[in-house]
């Protein structure tokens, strides 16, 4: 029989398999609840790995960042902290409102200190350094981590709970893993936005390169260099100053300094205090200026790196447009004598009208220039120029203006004066002149033309004619003496009687002064298209003669004809076809003889289909043949009462097709690159006739088509 011990024996040991397997239980749910959680970690590690390789956009990346490690470890709140040059900014935060974090940079210095070893710092709120402003969070458990990327800190990371649960060692462990994940992550998205701003940033320079590139005017220059600093160098006031005669002065401001709020810069002055930096303006070893900027970046730094360069951009364009400024200022003035030039004397004629006040013109011509040329050399002839210019400028008022507006011939404007004041003002200009001028070998004396305005003309054009009718006068009437427009008793008269020549040349503009006026075009046009061809200087004087009278034969063609504004018939046109026989008759009997000949054979055609002989090629004389396609010119760019004005290109393009047949293909092809190259009157004034400078420029006026009417 078993023992009474036996049953007590066997439960004991079954209580202790029991225990056992209790044990075992337990110990197997905690195994399997740590693998549990470690997969889930794992899987949250992953996504969050995974999310930090995503994410190239900085602002993205930390946003994604501190709820991904926040739910990651279980923390209430997540605060990602970056560095900057100001101090930490936090971009990334989850489980925090915005409104209570800090609105400016900020340091810890508590927190730095405690993760300048492990990188990472976890504990109790009483034992691990906690901001003042999160206090309100009550976090009961903090954890921190350094963001490192080799040697480089990028910021920290915050996780905070609010529960008992405290970071484990396993935590930390963890934590220095994925910190620094986040800091590459980081790091790449400063990249990419670094890359991202310096693509914008030199797309932002082409343009602006682009910008100076075409831009000439030195004001527009200065400005777009001053705001170009503020913009892509950062500073908060720039100022390009522009060197004139050794002195400095302010071409344009940016920034606060256009605006008026910078200290110790004022327009007026150039004086800086020391919160201004100066760099120079130079190209090469020329200096054109400086720029001077507050807030300038620490030398060295890229930033003031980029500085420099934008500066030396700048020091090209300005250079460029003084370059043009200059330029343009010369083209203002004669080079010989420094008056200013027939353009301007255009410009401010318009002005002058357009201010519809009185004025007067005064038009000089020096007599006889040619001859001064011939005997003594253009030497001479530049020196009388010059003479004849500073008595010009001793003779007028402040505030005329004398120019000189062709090759001896000079103008000048008198605002306020009316025309027996400025007939008295010429009078003792002429006189001047000749006192200046009279000990020369040859005695220089001019004559002069005075218009008013309104009384003599409402237009330029106008004026200009009624001054140069008046010039004429006074050359007809023994020279050395002045006119006034519309009388007929000149200054000292010395009883000369004009030529047949004049007389022809005054019922010419009589009967129609535009193609008196056109014919002086075309006189100068010529001359300059015989140049280019190499004609003898000997028969440029007939040229220029010829031109300026090839359409005298036109007095004996009715003024209901010329003017007709539709096609001309047979009958119409057959009277028309007499005017070079009937000019060359007249020449004729003036004693032009090479001018005759000449505007007979000015309507003749290379194919031989002209007027009036039927003559072809180079039986055409050349001069006659320059002519042709130079009136032709005229006449197309010109309004005409059958058609309006041809632009400069179409009356090329119409020339160039009838090259050949009716034109000369050498003649046109020297007009064209005359007109194109508007090369600088010569001061000789045997190349140029005294009215040149009124036409000039006028070829896109308009005129008629290049075979006439029919």
């Amino acid at each position: 029989m078993p023992s009474s011990g036996q049953p007590a024996a066997e439960s004991s040991g079954r209580d202790r398999r029991d225990q056992e397997l209790a044990s075992l239980r337990e110990r197997l749910e905690r195994s399997e609840q740590h693998t549990a959680l470690a997969l889930m970690r794992a899987t949250r590690l992953a996504q969050v790995i995974s999310v930090l390789g995503s994410q190239r956009d900085l602002e993205t990346t930390v946003e994604r960042i501190a709820m991904e490690v926040g739910e990651l470890f279980f923390a209430d709140m997540t605060l990602l902290m970056l560095d900057s040059d100001a101090g930490l900014t936090v971009p990334g935060f989850w489980g925090v409102s915005a409104g209570d974090l800090p609105r400016e940079p900020f340091a810890l210095p508590a927190v730095q200190a405690a993760v300048s070893h492990g990188l990472v710092c976890i504990g109790p709120v009483d034992d691990v350094p906690l901001p003042d402003w999160l206090a309100p969070y009550t976090p009961r458990h903090l954890a921190w981590a350094r963001l490192m990327v080799g040697d480089t800190s990028l910021g920290l990371l915050l996780l905070a709970r609010r529960g008992d649960e405290p970071f484990e060692d396993s935590d930390a462990t963890e934590l220095r893993a994925v910190a620094y994940r986040i800091a590459l992550a980081i790091e790449n998205g400063v990249l990419h936005e670094r890359m991202k701003d310096q693509l914008a940033q030199l797309h932002r320079l082409q343009q602006l390169t682009s910008v100076l590139a075409g831009t000439l005017e030195l004001d527009d220059v200065g400005q777009c260099v001053a705001d170009m600093l503020v913009s892509e160098a950062s500073v908060p006031s720039s100022v390009v100053l522009i060197e004139r005669g050794g002195e400095l002065s302010v071409l344009s401001t940016g920034g606060h300094a256009r605006e008026g709020r910078v200290a110790g810069a004022g327009r007026g002055d150039v004086g800086f205090d020391d919160s201004w930096e100066i760099v120079p303006l130079k190209v090469g070893d020329k200096t054109v200026g400086a720029v001077a900027v507050t807030g300038a970046p620490e030398a060295g730094s890229e930033r003031y790196e980029l500085l420099l360069h934008l500066v030396s951009l700048g020091a090209l364009s300005l250079d460029k447009a003084l370059l043009y400024e200059q330029s343009c200022e010369q083209a203002r003035h004669d080079s010989l004598t420094g008056l200013l030039g027939h353009g301007v004397c255009h410009e401010e004629l318009e002005q002058l009208i357009a201010a519809a006040t009185p004025f007067s013109v005064l038009l000089f011509d020096i007599d006889d220039f040619k001859q001064i040329n011939d005997l003594h050399g253009h030497q001479s002839g530049d020196g009388a120029l010059r003479l004849v210019a500073e008595a010009l400028r001793q003779g007028t008022r402040t505030g005329d203006t004398v120019f000189r507006v062709g090759g001896e011939e000079f103008c000048a404007l008198l605002p306020n004066l009316p025309e027996r004041a400025a007939f008295a003002a010429a009078e003792a200009i002429r006189q001047r002149v000749d006192a200046i001028l009279a000990d020369l070998p040859n005695p220089v004396t001019v004559s002069v033309g005075v218009a008013s305005f309104p009384a003599h003309g409402r237009t330029r054009d106008g004026l200009l004619a009624a001054a140069d009718a008046a010039l004429y006068a006074s050359k007809r009437a023994g020279k050395n003496r002045t006119s006034i427009a519309g009388e007929a008793d000149p200054s000292h008269p010395q009883g000369s009687t004009p030529s047949r020549r004049e007389v022809g040349l005054d019922l010419l503009h009589q009967k129609d002064p535009d193609m008196a006026s056109r014919s002086v075009h075309v006189a100068i046009l010529s001359v300059k298209v015989a140049r280019v061809l190499a004609v003898d200087d000997a028969r440029l004087d007939d040229l220029r003669i010829a031109a300026r009278l090839h359409d005298v034969g036109k007095l004996g063609v009715p003024d209901a004809i010329l003017n007709k504004p539709g096609l001309l018939d047979d009958d119409e046109f057959r009277i028309v076809k007499t005017h070079p026989v009937v000019g060359a008759e007249l020449l004729r009997n003036w004693g032009l003889e090479g001018p005759a000949v000449i505007t007979l054979q000015h309507h003749e055609r290379i194919d031989g289909g002209g007027y009036p002989a039927g003559l072809r090629g180079d039986a055409i004389r050349i001069e006659s043949r320059i002519i042709h396609a130079v009136d032709a010119y005229v006449a197309m760019t010109r309004d005409r009462p059958y058609r309006q004005a041809m632009t400069q290109g179409e009356a090329f393009a119409e020339l160039t097709r009838h090259s050949g047949t009716q034109f000369d293909l050498d003649v046109v092809a020297a007009l064209i690159a005359v007109e194109r190259a508007l090369p600088a009157a010569p001061a000789d004034a045997a190349t140029l006739d005294r009215s040149a400078w009124r036409q000039s420029g006028q070829s896109g006026q308009s005129g008629q088509s290049v075979s006439g009417r029919r």
